[in-house]
């Protein structure tokens, strides 16, 4: 762990996390920034104004809009780069910010940052997607978008955060690049659930839905669940129900007829330890199930025991906590030697 000293920046790391230039850097302390140098000329439109360090009224504004959580604000805030107190951490960033103002869809290449940059490293992502909030506020007030769905959609930065404490106990992000959609104005949260802009991808899906349903290349509004409460029926309603007005006002020239979810909560396999009664169930039932069927354990793993992704060697099902129904059914089909699936599935906008 590399958490900040008594002075508020990370042990190792001078003013707002910069390197100690007296030690010698690890190969991938150089590697990493130069890389994310690179990508700014490929993927970021010409013309995009450079993003400025955060003043004080502005970052405690960000850290509220994001949702940081309290035990991981002060390192953020020790570890903010800026062109004066970090140069070269401040230009990662800006490349970065770059690579944001390409179009939707535009790949992105973030890895994680060096483990020998400590906090300053961990919570980078952070610094950037809060030096990108005001151009995505912008976006959103020029849309129309109402400041409770606004506040929704970005909080989703902060969750992501608590969810990388569960993991590896410390603060930090490692969801840079499922965060991008928030911020080049895909994603939006709607109530319980998530809505993204796309179209579907026949080959990302594996198929096509048969006898009805979205055809490839069709816009679909891809649906996500937040991990931060129950699906009741009546919450998954009430956002379904607003999705179609929803982008029929801000977005018209996107016609959405329907939504599609790829998720492992959509493996009917999970009607074999659930009751029917499991809202987990009554998800399942809104969508008509298609497409391929890939192994997701990993990430099972991850969503329901917080397992940090890419953690060394298969989890032993016998040490698995099991104090909730949803965690003994996936330790007992995992113990019986079986997988869980990812699904594809869709259903009809109300």
């Amino acid at each position: 762990m590399n958490e900040p000293g008594p002075s508020g920046t990370p042990n190792g790391a001078g003013p707002a996390g910069a390197l100690d230039c007296t030690t010698p850097a690890a190969p991938e302390t150089l590697r990493w920034p130069a890389a994310l140098h690179g990508q700014s000329g490929q993927s970021g439109q010409s013309g995009a104004a450079p993003p400025r360090p955060p003043g004080p009224a502005r970052l405690r504004e960000g850290l509220d809009l994001l949702a940081v959580p309290e035990a991981d604000r002060e390192a953020v805030v020790a570890t903010m780069p800026g062109p004066a107190t970090d140069p070269e951490r401040w230009r990662a960033l800006t490349s970065c910010h770059t690579a944001l103002s390409a179009p939707p869809g535009t790949p992105v290449d973030w890895p994680d940052a060096p483990a020998a940059l400590g906090a300053a490293g961990r919570y980078f992502y952070v610094h950037l997607f809060l030096a990108a909030l005001p151009d995505a506020l912008a976006a959103h007030r020029a849309l129309g978008v109402p400041e409770d769905v606004t506040r929704a959609t970005f909080a989703d930065v902060g969750e992501k955060m608590r969810l990388y404490r569960l993991a590896h106990g410390t603060g930090g992000l490692d969801r840079q690049v499922w965060l991008l959609r928030h911020f080049r104005g895909t994603l939006f949260r709607l109530g319980r659930l998530q809505f993204d802009r796309a179209r579907l991808d026949a080959v990302a899906y594996g198929g096509t839905p048969d006898g009805g349903g979205p055809a490839d290349g069709e816009p679909v509004l891809e649906v996500h669940i937040p991990g931060d409460g129950p699906l009741t029926p009546e919450a998954c309603a009430d956002s379904y129900g607003r999705a179609r007005a929803f982008f029929a006002r801000h977005f018209p020239a996107e016609p959405y007829a329907y939504a599609t979810c790829r998720s492992w909560l959509l493996d009917d396999q999970l009607a074999a330890y659930l009751p029917p009664t499991s809202h987990i169930i009554g998800f399942q039932r809104r969508h008509r199930l298609f497409g391929a069927r890939p192994c997701c354990d990993d990430a099972v793993l991850e969503f329901v025991f917080h397992r940090p992704p890419g953690a060394p060697g298969p989890a032993d099902p016998d040490r698995l906590p099991r104090d909730t129904t949803l965690r003994r059914a996936i330790a007992d089909h995992l113990r019986a030697g079986r997988h869980w699936r990812l699904r594809c599935g869709w259903t009809p906008l109300p």
